[in-house]
């Protein structure tokens, strides 16, 4: 189905977007890079700026959705 796990990676990263659109965020910005690293999401909530890390899991053998 993905040809890379970046493919992969932004497939889930738009599909908790979108999720997260439904519950009343507001998207900022995608994937900003930084020297530090990546943030996969940031959006608002209402007056709420929230930084979001978005991860694929098979199972819940580690965690599931919050």
């Amino acid at each position: 189905m993905w040809e890379s796990r970046k493919d992969k990676g932004l497939y889930f990263e738009q599909q908790a977007s979108g999720w997260l659109q439904q519950k009343g965020l507001k998207p900022v910005q995608q994937n900003y890079h930084c020297r530090s690293g990546e943030i996969d999401l940031i959006m608002l909530d209402k007056n709420t700026l929230c930084f979001i890390e978005v991860k694929y899991r098979k199972n819940n053998a580690f965690g599931g959705t919050a």
